[in-house]
């Protein structure tokens, strides 16, 4: 008995084509049927801010309801001008010194001036002690202590991000400065249990006869948790990939390369205008907090209401994790690639193995 595998199985390109049709036709007629909820929204009482004026020559307003939209691009814009500073005086460094301890502390310096900047003399504190107490909990424990602390550590977290909690209250955070340093702080978290596990296998093991393990480390771990392209909004770069790549011989950046990044860039800054552009008509965000109208929707319209938030949220962490990736590529740090479209992605089981890379490869390793 011959077997047959899916990869054999190929069907003629007319009924192909049929099928690519009939898909296509029926995600846009989907989509108009989730555009033409719009007039609910013509005389709503906005109470909780879900629209802004819209651009003057469109004329409409636009939907602004999630949070994360709302928050990341005004921070990447604010982070534009650090990141041109970070890869020039980084740069510099490489050319003229090519030293591994003075590029961290560049990384370092440059991360907490700009937490200064942006979120307050309290909030950099808070993203400069988190790594430092972590490290000195965790530091040659075994790796059930390491989770017991850190576990503990984000029961914290949890407290700490209550919206209008004691904490934003008590030391006076506006919502966009809470916001930032909590979303900081869980990515300071992941990558300090990425650190701690690589440490406890490989860099304290490993080095019994080094005079300066201790602060060395320190050194390191501040710069990776602190590394300004990923540090507020990811990927996740792993801890032994982060080392590797700084500590490897300096590369002068190529004509090809820099044609590459330029053209990363306008791309993913087209993303971001376009799906600005595409809020202006199309308000399914807004619908998801109005339970009573998602009841009402007929069965296209519902479909429809789902393929939309899949994409926007989608598009939301290709223009951040892609626009981060071609960052770190000019320090040639390794970050995991933009997600694929979950659209094409049919097994539930490859999801977060191809959308978000850097968590799929720290779940596998931590598994070990």
């Amino acid at each position: 008995m011959t077997s047959i595998t899916n990869s054999s199985i190929k069907l003629p390109r007319y009924e192909s084509f049929i099928y690519f049709s009939l898909w296509i036709g029926a995600v846009l007629y989907s989509v108009y049927n989730v555009y033409l909820i719009n007039p609910y929204f013509n005389y709503y009482d906005d109470l909780y801010g879900d629209f802004a004026p819209g651009w003057s020559w469109i004329g409409r307003k636009r939907d602004i309801s999630d949070q994360e939209w709302r928050m990341w691009i005004p921070l990447l814009i604010k982070l534009a001008p650090w990141i041109f500073l970070h890869h020039f005086i980084s740069q510099t460094i490489k050319i003229l010194i090519n030293s591994m301890l003075v590029l961290c502390c560049w990384y370092i310096v440059v991360a907490i001036t700009f937490s200064y900047f942006n979120i307050g003399t309290l909030g950099m504190l808070c993203i400069l002690l988190q790594p430092c107490m972590l490290y000195i909990l965790t530091y040659k424990r075994k790796r059930s202590s390491i989770w017991l602390v850190h576990v503990l550590c984000l029961f914290v977290i949890h407290f700490l991000k209550i919206p209008d909690g004691t904490f934003q209250n008590m030391f006076q955070f506006n919502d966009e400065e809470h916001y930032i340093l909590m979303v900081t702080m869980c990515w300071i978290q992941l990558r300090s249990i990425s650190c701690s596990l690589d440490n406890t296998k490989i860099y304290l093991e490993n080095t019994p006869d080094d005079t300066y393990p201790f602060l060395r480390n320190l050194l390191y771990k501040l710069a990776y948790c602190l590394y300004l392209p990923t540090l507020s909004l990811g990927p996740l770069v792993l801890y032994h990939e982060f080392i590797a790549s700084v500590n490897q011989v300096y590369d002068v950046l190529k004509l090809s390369n820099v044609r590459h990044l330029a053209f990363n860039l306008v791309r993913y800054i087209f993303w971001i205008f376009f799906t600005n552009f595409f809020l202006h008509f199309m308000y399914f965000n807004a619908v998801q907090y109005h339970p009573e109208l998602v009841r009402s929707l007929n069965p296209w319209a519902l479909y429809g209401l789902g393929y939309c938030l899949g994409q926007f949220f989608l598009i939301k962490y290709v223009v951040v994790y892609g626009l981060n990736h071609t960052l770190c590529a000019i320090d040639c740090v390794k970050a995991p690639p933009q997600p694929k479209c979950v659209a094409r992605i049919h097994l539930y089981s490859d999801m977060w193995k191809y959308f978000d890379q850097g968590l799929y490869k720290f779940l596998v390793r931590i598994e070990r």
